[in-house]
């Protein structure tokens, strides 16, 4: 309350308030007027049913003066700095339901006479909601969203709702096998089975090979009767594949490259075997056994090719 002080003190200088203050004055004459307009439509409406004064003149006043009530609260939170959402959201609830009723007493034949009887309080609560929200943002810089786009989203994910299952009725009637089954998978997935936690110990799990705690009971002589001779359960081997041992050998390293310079006459008298037999060894095996390079080892190719042809 003590932030809004000084915008009630200085309403009358600030640019716009006493517009605002008009507004607000304007929506009370808007409000006796709805109020009248809409409590003689409910009054006739609910006469006609119960042909009883008191019954009639109660029920044509809950609506309307529920509307009101909803309105004044809206403007006071609002006046006071508070959130008026649900007292805003309450004047569009109550002012559909007034609609409702005077769309009841309206022909429902005539497009005219409906328009008629549902407008008033249709206006009244649009024009509640934007004298709050004008106030709030106005005067002290709040910024909220509309009752009316709340309702707006409500319908919206409605209509959204009835349209998925309108498809996917549909989809049923079309192909009834894959979407009852895509149906159940959906259904698993939302609603998985609850796991093993504090309220829920884990399931025991029998092993095979889990010998049978025997609890321990008095000695019973052999060759009594009903005695059965005990069985030792052992573990099923068989059923366990052997595992190949790895191999402990390690792969062969590779030859490390001749020292000392790959001269023409070294290279021949290092492959003097091969080239007796016939062989020449390639550039490949030139440069990985010798320390040269790709155009060098060409070049001993070369030479002990010409080497082995003149041999």
């Amino acid at each position: 309350m003590q932030s809004v002080k000084p915008w009630l003190a200085e309403a009358a200088r600030r640019p716009g308030a006493r517009l605002i203050w008009a507004s607000t004055g304007g929506l009370a004459v808007l409000a006796l007027a709805t109020f009248y307009v809409s409590f003689r439509a409910q009054f006739t409406f609910m006469y006609v049913v119960k042909h009883q004064d008191a019954p009639a003149l109660i029920e044509a006043l809950i609506a309307d003066v529920a509307m009101v009530v909803c309105s004044l609260l809206a403007l006071g939170m609002a006046c006071a700095g508070q959130s008026a959402k649900v007292a805003r959201l309450l004047v569009v609830v109550f002012a559909g339901l007034s609609a409702g009723m005077n769309y009841l007493a309206a022909d429902a034949t005539s497009v005219r006479s409906v328009a008629v009887y549902v407008m008033p309080p249709v206006v009244f609560a649009v024009c509640t909601d934007q004298v709050v929200a004008v106030i709030r943002r106005h005067g002290l810089g709040i910024a909220e969203d509309s009752a009316w786009a709340v309702l707006g989203r409500l319908v919206l994910a409605v209509v959204r709702l009835a349209g998925m299952i309108l498809l996917y009725g549909l989809r049923f009637i079309l192909a009834p096998a894959e979407t009852a089954k895509g149906l159940r998978r959906m259904v698993l997935n939302a609603a998985p089975l609850p796991g093993a936690g504090p309220g829920h110990p884990a399931r025991e799990v029998h092993s095979e090979t889990a010998p049978e705690v025997i609890p321990e009971t008095a000695p019973v002589p052999e060759g009594a009767p009903g005695t059965v001779p005990e069985v030792i359960p052992r573990p099923v081997l068989e059923a366990v594949p052997l595992i190949p041992e790895r191999s402990q050998e390690r792969p062969p390293i590779a030859p490390e490259k001749q020292p000392g310079p790959a001269t023409p006459e070294r290279v021949a008298e290092f492959y003097a075997g091969d080239l007796a037999e016939g062989r020449v060894p390639s550039k490949r095996q030139i440069k990985r056994e010798w320390p040269v390079g790709y155009d060098a080892a060409s070049d001993l190719h070369d030479h002990l090719t010409a080497a082995m042809a003149t041999s």
